[in-house]
């Protein structure tokens, strides 16, 4: 995968990440005030959504050219369950810290993290948004695909290749 090709699958990561965290983020802080717990949720948004948008890159690069309905929907759930899997235990982190009440003038021992209301309450708003970011790869899958296989390979239009570049995409190095 080239540089180019990175940086376009972490804008959209980026854009992912904000595009599935922004309305049940807004939606959960009612009134609509920046708390510090807000920011941190979108902030574990935005970095789930680029590693799970670089880890569905990859694997849209190793496909082959693939791009069929279900190699996207691949690729969605691919970009859902590792983006998933960083979100949810980012998040988990996150409440057990919250939950526990731990602020930085009234830090409290280790040992509170994980008792079981701290433990299962954080648990369990994790799993939520594994679920949720799995269930938006799925069924976003087939445009999300389509985004992710045009950031990994944009010179091929229409089944057309770009002039100079081969099957597996590098550049031709044969000088003319």
């Amino acid at each position: 995968m080239t540089t180019r090709a990175g940086s376009r699958l972490l804008v959209l990561g980026t854009l992912w990440g904000l595009l599935l965290a922004a309305v049940p983020a807004l939606l959960m802080t009612n009134p609509y005030r920046l708390s510090s717990l807000l920011v941190a949720s979108l902030v574990c948004a935005v970095l789930s959504g680029c590693v799970g948008t670089l880890a569905a890159g990859r694997r849209a690069v190793r496909s082959g050219g693939r791009s069929g309905l279900l190699a996207r929907v691949g690729t969605g759930a691919s970009q859902g369950l590792v983006g998933g899997g960083v979100a949810a235990l980012l998040v988990w982190g996150i409440m057990a810290v919250s939950i526990s009440g731990f602020t930085l003038r009234n830090p409290v021992e280790l040992s509170v993290l994980i008792e079981p209301d701290v433990f299962l309450g954080s648990f369990f708003v994790a799993l939520s948004v594994f679920l949720y970011a799995f269930a938006g790869g799925v069924v976003l899958g087939p445009v999300f695909g389509t985004l992710v296989n045009r950031a990994v390979r944009p010179g091929i239009v229409a089944g057309g290749k770009d002039a100079g570049d081969d099957a597996a995409g590098k550049k031709d190095l044969v000088v003319r």
